[in-house]
């Protein structure tokens, strides 16, 4: 009986906070800030990135926020820019699981949505693959509606599809896992990069280095990371940042991700708003100067 009235609170608490976002977006998106930050938004003067990302939410035009937040869309922005050789190889996109041929696959590929995060499946070995567990979960994640939770109106707009990309295997022997570098740009300009190394389930390692690769201490927030990563500076640190000023330009603010593998620069993904807007994994002061200097007007 306990467990069947939390399941009904959970139920009802879904739809009260559904319908609020999509009425009240601008009231759910202080209740999320508040609630991470202990103080409401300044929607008439925000300093901090925190407050100008949500600021540009409402009062933005974020068109391009949902093409390019679309992890199938992106591709073609990419290419736009002159980039295409930073692409992952792309072997198929589907609008159901059910349509995927997996015959027609490699052996190792990624499946997965293109309007989430964390829906991801990576297939080291194809025979071994559940196919019919991996529809499942597939079309379980396309109906997602991501962003809903977050107060992230952007990524509601995008059309869920299902994507298989090449499998990128970690070469860096610094790290167990993928090492992300996470570019951030501030008014079309990389500013500084969060690199994230050896990933399981939960945890990471982190650390902040600014577009000389000097390691910036005093970035993350303790409470949430260890700064434990020290990791050599990719041999495309270079073409990152210059990678990153071209897909940036023109836009207030935006994170573009990379990965390097076997000497070659890749491109992750572009995100406007981490963490939803609601960043408390990086020191305040420190989202505090970055706000400032992002201009909004």
């Amino acid at each position: 009986m306990n467990k069947l009235i939390k399941n009904v609170k959970r139920f009802l608490l879904r739809i009260y906070w559904g319908i609020g976002v999509r009425l009240f977006p601008k009231v759910m998106a202080n209740k999320m800030y508040r609630g991470a930050m202990g103080k409401n938004i300044d929607w008439e003067n925000p300093i901090d990135l925190n407050e100008k990302i949500n600021w540009m939410k409402f009062n933005y035009d974020t068109t391009e926020w949902t093409r390019l937040a679309d992890k199938y869309l992106v591709r073609e922005y990419v290419v736009e820019k002159g980039l295409a050789d930073i692409l992952v190889d792309l072997y198929g996109v589907w609008e159901n699981a059910n349509d995927i041929d997996f015959d027609k696959l490699p052996n190792q590929f990624v499946l997965k949505t293109n309007h989430g995060c964390g829906t991801i499946i990576v297939v080291e070995d194809k025979s071994k693959l559940d196919i019919n567990a991996t529809r499942k979960k597939l079309n379980k994640w396309l109906k997602v509606k991501f962003g809903l939770d977050t107060v992230e109106p952007h990524y509601l707009k995008i059309k869920p599809l299902i994507i298989a990309e090449e499998l990128l295997i970690n070469d860096n022997e610094n790290s167990s896992s993928l090492v992300d570098y996470k570019v951030f740009c501030l008014n079309g300009k990389p500013h500084s990069i969060l690199v994230c190394a050896n990933r399981t389930v939960g945890k990471k390692d982190v650390g902040f280095y600014d577009i000389e690769w000097r390691l910036l201490p005093n970035m993350i927030n303790l409470n949430h990371y260890v700064q434990s990563v020290q990791i050599k500076a990719p041999i495309n640190l270079s073409k990152m940042i210059k990678s990153a000023a071209i897909l940036s330009e023109n836009h207030p603010f935006v994170r573009v991700d990379f990965y390097e593998v076997q000497g070659h620069l890749f491109f992750g993904e572009m995100t406007f708003t981490p963490m939803g807007g609601y960043m408390t994994s990086i020191e305040p002061k420190v989202i505090q100067q970055m706000g400032c200097l992002v201009d909004i007007n």
